[in-house]
């Protein structure tokens, strides 16, 4: 079980992406963002649900969706009989090992996107300021600890 790459994205764009592993043969990194977008917007008009997983060759790529408020529209503003329309959804994503534990991958992506959303304003996000994100690699790397590893990288840290 590894991540390979995960990468935190606001209305298409990536605010914060970060490589373990190679993953150039997987997807282009626009073309997969789209995809995520477009694939996660379907499920949701489709079917009301998000998506979590879903499978490509020996990679599996798991998506965790946040709904973020509008920066110009308080919460207190917001019309909650509008089913969210106001809000504008942060997506993370990690591709992982085909044979990674998704429960375990998913659970630790919520902690991720917690603390994020806790780090982070809206209007922080909703500016797109990737530098500004940068800080949040080292609180990343604790989040998902050695779900980073490949088992034989595992296997070499302990000696």
């Amino acid at each position: 079980m590894a991540i390979l790459e995960l990468a935190i994205l606001y209305q298409n764009n990536p605010l914060f992406e970060k490589q373990f592993y190679s993953t150039s043969n997987v997807l282009d990194k626009k073309i997969r963002n789209s995809l995520l977008q477009t694939i996660s917007g379907v499920i949701n008009e489709a079917f009301g649900e998000e998506i979590q997983s879903f499978s490509l060759g020996k990679y599996t790529i798991t998506v965790l969706t946040h709904p973020l408020g509008d920066p110009d529209n308080s919460p207190s503003n917001l019309d909650k009989s509008h089913n969210n329309s106001a809000l504008k959804p942060l997506m993370m994503y990690c591709i992982v090992d085909q044979n990674s534990d998704d429960k375990i991958v998913l659970k630790t992506m919520k902690e991720a996107m917690l603390q994020f959303c806790n780090r982070f304003s809206v209007y922080d996000i909703s500016q797109n300021k990737v530098k500004k994100f940068k800080k949040f690699d080292k609180r990343l790397d604790k989040i998902f600890g050695d779900l980073i590893l490949k088992s034989e990288d595992r296997f070499k840290s302990l000696f």
